[in-house]
């Protein structure tokens, strides 16, 4: 509309002359810029009608995964997603674990699973961003603190409740982001969440999701999402946590290996 405006008043016709390059310019940015403060203004007094914590609202997940899939679209990225057909079917609760290696592998990771009304064990930092904050809570995402032990157990333990109440869960045994295609140590403890309620785990592999950002927005990244078949309670049961970390690293370790080569 700001283009189309400015070639009727400005008659602005030749499209090789550099003012019109300019003009064109500064229009997209125009509109993209008034895009998203629409955007971010109605996304801001929508979540203030909203008072009550409830992870089974659908509508505010899907709410949640539409702005998601639209700031993965700026990041400008190919994502490849393999293995969907091993996503548990609408309405059966899992716990989902995967290597993390970014602030926004959720951003790629939950709207691939929105038929179900996933929520993660979270940095306790996340929660207190600006207005996305503030829907983190709303979905009844919960926070763990790393750095105290006490904290952190009882933050499994609520993961724990809403996974007995029907709310897939997930979380990333590392505890922290790698920045690259390597893993550092899982931590053995986060395999409660599924050890306790005796729940089936979807494990995940992302793939080159550090390089989304390297020459952005000039070069577009293709990015990898796989889903391993599920782990049933029957198939680990006979592991401890310690035993069950391993194998599950182990797992995603082979597709990072395979990545590694087709990549």
């Amino acid at each position: 509309i700001i283009a189309a405006l400015g070639i009727f008043l400005f008659e602005l016709y030749v499209f090789t002359s550099i003012l019109t390059i300019v003009y064109w310019l500064a229009a997209l940015l125009s509109g993209m810029v008034i895009t998203f403060v629409s955007f971010v203004l109605f996304f801001w007094i929508y979540s203030f009608t909203i008072r009550e914590i409830d992870p089974h609202n659908m509508k505010n997940h899907g709410i949640v995964n539409s702005i998601l899939q639209l700031g993965f679209r700026f990041l400008n990225v190919k994502l490849v997603v393999t293995g969907k057909e091993n996503i548990p079917p609408k309405g059966q609760p899992f716990v989902f674990v995967c290597n993390h290696q970014e602030n926004y592998d959720i951003m790629a990771i939950k709207p691939v699973l929105k038929d179900h009304p996933l929520n993660f064990i979270a940095k306790k930092d996340a929660f207190d961003w600006i207005l996305l904050g503030r829907w983190i809570k709303m979905l009844g995402n919960i926070p763990i603190n790393r750095d105290a032990d006490r904290d952190a157990a009882e933050s499994i333990v609520k993961g724990i409740k809403l996974y007995k109440d029907g709310i897939p869960m997930a979380i990333f045994p590392e505890g922290k982001r790698t920045f690259s295609n390597e893993m550092t140590h899982f931590k053995p403890g986060a395999f409660k969440l599924a050890t306790k309620p005796k729940a089936d785990i979807l494990v995940g592999t992302i793939y080159d999701f550090s390089k989304v950002f390297k020459w952005w927005p000039i070069k577009r990244h293709k990015i990898y999402l796989h889903f391993h078949p599920l782990l049933k309670y029957e198939d680990y049961q006979d592991m401890n946590t310690i035993e069950l970390s391993q194998h599950v690293k182990a797992m995603i370790q082979k597709k990072l290996d395979e990545y590694k080569e087709i990549a």
